[in-house]
């Protein structure tokens, strides 16, 4: 199995190490065992879910393309942009809703509106310095045709 690391610079200024690799059947076992310095004290929990990620896409004997990308620690000034933007979206979706409803009502615009963005609130996460941000993407093409599928996960960075 080919492995390919690169460094990338995302949105905020976030670098992310990106690893892409085939993986093919044979290969499963080498997914368990993959070195991923930069996952820390969480590498192995990492590694659990791109095998189950793998055993999702049900790949049978076609390659299946993953891409892991994990973050260095986010800085105090990258988690306050990245919970503007959580903020931001609430307030988009809450107006969404809200904008019809007060055309018939506004107090019953004005309610639905809030209770809207407290929800979407509590969904949207909150992050924090020193958080770790990791996604994986899958693809397979073939079979029954492309698939795709995507898992992510933020933990705290404890070091390792």
């Amino acid at each position: 199995m080919n492995i390919e690391r690169t460094q990338y610079i995302g949105h905020y200024g976030i670098t992310f190490t990106v690893l892409r690799l085939i993986a093919l059947p044979a290969n499963r076992h080498a997914l368990a065992n993959l070195c991923l310095l930069e996952a820390g004290t969480f590498a192995n929990e990492l590694r659990q879910r791109l095998v189950d990620l793998y055993d999702k896409m049900l790949a049978r004997d076609l390659p299946c393309k993953i891409t892991i990308g994990i973050s260095k620690p986010i800085t105090r000034q990258h988690a306050d942009l990245l919970n503007i933007r959580g903020e931001i979206v609430a307030g988009l979706i809450s107006g969404a809703i809200s904008a019809p409803m007060s055309l018939a009502s506004p107090a019953v615009g004005l309610a639905a509106g809030a209770a809207v963005g407290l929800t979407i609130k509590g969904l949207i996460r909150s992050y924090h310095a020193g958080d770790v941000v990791i996604g994986i993407d899958a693809q397979v093409n073939g079979g029954i045709g492309p698939q795709r599928s995507l898992s992510s996960m933020v933990r705290q960075f404890q070091g390792g």
